[in-house]
């Protein structure tokens, strides 16, 4: 036990220590703050991992470190809300995935804790502006909880931003896709389509029984007060507790329209905060959304219609529709593997209706209010984490190139394991 305590000492002391005290004025610079309008050779001052002012004549206090961002055009860093990154190294490689655990119910596991703050894929993100994450256990009924990660720390209690950004629910019969993880439905297998049929029914009622459960637990625990016994704690059901009380939402990954209405019908039978994942066909669904004020984490653009009789831009126009009817969503990648795609598909959404003032906030501000991280990342305000990009042309755009990252004030070295490859092979090998 006292070595326990030591360890967890040691790691809350380099968690702590792991911004500095140094300044940086990054000057000269167009400021997109993202909620509000572009400020010209403007000037973001960090000071302790934060940003401590933004504007034009700022007094530069003595010492910092100067970058002059003359030509440059300065972001919030990108967060990705809903992903694997970190819990996924290579797919095909059981050993580097850790997302499930055993048993239906797990509420109580957390993802933040499975992360791995070395992975090559948080690198290969982080060098596109990807700074921060939702990272989203799977499997069974209830997955567990999905933690919002900054990209850059030792340890995963360094990166946590936000260790219950909500829980991961599965319906039965939906199918677990590349984003949603959850048990298959399907129709084959023993008793076939009947037989999948009743099961899930069954599988439901389960579920449903669960939160029932969940909720008497929740009643108890108000009675009881502070002066419940420790025995009468329930691990599992007490980590229900923010989701009942609507303080965290359950997230739930669904892409075709049948499978979200189920989702908005179990949410609003249980009296739950409801945000969808994946959501290829939510613009299906764009007015029901709304009206339920169901948040999507939209993960389709690069994905082909799920219809033959969808137009071919189905996907890349979705968001737009989204916006149109006033449901609040984000443009998430949904995997480990894609991260570094997410401000092209931003981009491509940009290309097929959505202006490109939304597009940006579809990956910096919209997900953190999503999330519930709006009060530490998502735009360029003072009191805000210092994460940052600077780029050279629109990030947005493939062509563009970005020169520095910023990760609660800790700049980013801009290479990853493509990059350090690209550039020892792309010299012509040596004639013999």
């Amino acid at each position: 036990m006292k070595r326990t305590i030591l360890c967890l000492a040691v790691l809350n002391a380099v968690a702590g220590s792991a911004v500095t005290g140094q300044t940086i004025a990054i000057t000269n610079g167009r400021v997109f703050p993202v909620n509000g309008s572009p400020v010209d050779k403007a000037t973001v001052l960090i000071v302790d991992g934060k940003i401590s002012a933004v504007g034009q004549k700022l007094t530069i206090p003595a010492g910092a470190r100067k970058i002059d961002a003359t030509g440059l055009s300065v972001y919030p860093g990108w967060i990705d809300g809903f992903t694997r990154v970190g819990l996924v190294e290579i797919s095909s490689v059981n050993a580097t995935v850790d997302t499930t655990e055993l048993g239906a119910f797990n509420p109580y596991a957390q993802a933040w804790i499975a992360v791995n703050p070395h992975s090559e894929m948080i690198r290969t993100a982080r060098v596109n502006g990807i700074t921060t994450a939702l990272v989203a256990p799977s499997g069974g009924r209830i997955s567990g909880v999905a933690s919002v990660m900054n990209l850059l720390g030792n340890y995963p209690n360094e990166m946590a931003i936000l260790k219950n950004a909500g829980l991961i629910v599965n319906l039965p019969g939906i199918g677990g896709g590349r984003r949603g993880g959850a048990e298959g439905g399907g129709g084959g297998g023993e008793g076939g389509a009947d037989g999948a049929a009743r099961r899930n029914a069954e599988d439901l009622e389960k579920l449903k029984q669960y939160f029932r459960e969940a909720k008497r637990y929740a009643e108890m625990r108000a009675r009881a007060g502070a002066n419940a016994p420790s025995s009468s704690i329930d691990t599992g059901l007490e980590a229900m507790l923010p989701v009942l009380r609507r303080e965290r939402p359950i997230i739930m990954a669904a892409d075709s329209y049948k499978d979200i209405k189920s989702c908005v019908d179990f949410a609003t039978e249980m009296g739950l905060k409801l945000v969808i994942a994946g959501g290829a066909e939510a613009w299906k669904h764009a007015e029901l959304l709304a009206k339920n004020k169901v948040a999507v984490l939209y993960g389709a653009v690069h994905e082909l219609p799920r219809s033959a009789d969808d137009p071919y831009d189905t996907a890349f126009a979705a968001p737009e529709v989204l916006r149109r009817a006033g449901v609040k969503f984000a443009i998430v990648t949904g995997t480990s593997a894609d991260n570094r795609n997410l401000p092209y598909q931003a981009g491509m959404a940009a290309a097929y209706g959505l202006e490109r003032e939304d597009a940006l906030r579809s990956i910096t501000q919209w997900p953190a209010e999503i999330l519930g991280i709006d009060d530490k990342v998502g735009t360029i305000e003072k009191g805000k984490l210092a994460n940052l990009i600077v780029s050279k042309g629109d990030p947005l755009d493939i062509r563009s190139e970005i020169r520095y990252i910023f990760v609660e004030g800790r700049e980013v070295p801009p290479t990853n394991r493509n990059l350090q490859m690209f550039d020892e092979f792309k010299a012509p090998p040596p004639s013999r």
